[in-house]
């Protein structure tokens, strides 16, 4: 069904990170972003010809010391866009090209490290942390005036923050910590820095790798290589897909199709249909990527193309349905 197409050039080589991919879609082109262990790469394409590459070396304050990045995703707005990128004390903002450092904050607890980010709403930034605690940040629709708005720290997020997904209408936000909780809550009221616990999912002792949403229901992944779906609205577990044979390190939805990627070198596509309220998976596609380490695997802003990520592949692999 899929057939590797294209392959996108970076100007360095990807970490073995989860979920390590970021893609912003707009008009003409499109940007990629990865991590490298110091620095972050970032390639922006004109339909499939590299139009600009570029890598951003992430240093201490006196630019001398190199920092280990952890993650880096494009945050959309209704307004603007702005790169991401999490190292283990700092969280970096970044204009969505790469060219400019907009804000930088330091984590003021020693024992925090930021893992995980996520755009929230039409102005915020969620950072989840080792030690389980939330940031929101506030965007302006222009300038550089970002500022922390709250430090949220729930009781059911018992270990540290893997992976963080929020619904279409950016209402929701979900969490998956290492202790194989998945935790649901309502945001409608984070202006008043309020949120609620929904609910709480908590069937697997393995670590939550990865979370997304598809309508009211989430799915999430684990580290021994299944699949799980949620009910939000029904607060009920309704299946498990054994989809890979080890740590699962990415999925990603488009329409009603979903894509998984695991350290099997496997990329899997799978058809997602709601009957009656329930949920209905059929395996599409099996992909092997030989000889790599799959990082991440993402729908290219649509159901047509999947992109791959490897570890310490200096180019992303566009796969296309045929």
């Amino acid at each position: 069904m899929y057939e590797k197409a294209y392959s996108i050039p970076l100007k360095g080589s990807i970490s073995a990170k989860s979920n390590n991919l970021s893609i912003l879609a707009q008009d003409s082109m499109n940007s990629y972003a990865v991590v490298g262990s110091y620095a972050l790469h970032l390639t922006i394409m004109k339909g499939n010809n590299s139009f600009k590459e570029l890598s951003i070396r992430v240093t201490s304050e006196d630019k001398k010391i190199p920092l280990n990045l952890i993650d880096a995703k494009f945050c959309i707005f209704k307004e603007r866009a702005i790169l991401v990128a999490l190292s283990n004390k700092n969280i970096f903002f970044y204009n969505e090209d790469g060219s400019s450092l907009i804000y930088s904050y330091l984590l003021k607890d020693d024992t925090a490290n930021p893992c995980a980010v996520i755009s929230l709403n039409q102005n915020m930034v969620v950072v989840g942390t080792s030690v389980g605690s939330l940031l929101f940040f506030e965007v302006p629709s222009k300038g550089d005036k970002i500022s922390l708005l709250t430090e949220i720290k729930e009781k059911s997020i018992q270990g540290s923050v893997t992976c963080l997904a929020t619904d279409k209408k950016d209402c929701i936000i979900c969490v998956g910590d290492s202790t194989g909780n998945c935790v649901v809550f309502d945001c409608q009221e984070i202006q008043n820095l309020k949120i609620e616990n929904i609910s709480k999912f908590s069937l697997s002792q393995n670590s939550v790798t990865c979370i997304c949403m598809w309508k009211d229901f989430v799915i999430t992944s684990y580290s021994h290589g299944v699949i799980s779906i949620y009910d939000i609205n029904q607060d009920c577990h309704l299946l498990d897909i054994h989809a890979h044979a080890r740590y699962i390190n990415s999925l990603d939805v488009c329409k009603d199709l979903l894509v998984s990627s695991g350290e099997d070198c496997f990329f899997r596509v799978w058809q997602l249909n709601e009957i009656n309220k329930m949920i209905k998976v059929n395996h599409l596609h099996s992909g092997l990527v030989a000889d790599t380490l799959i990082s991440s695997a993402r729908f290219n802003n649509n159901t047509n193309q999947i992109c791959i990520s490897g570890y310490d592949n200096m180019e992303i692999f566009v796969y296309e349905s045929k």
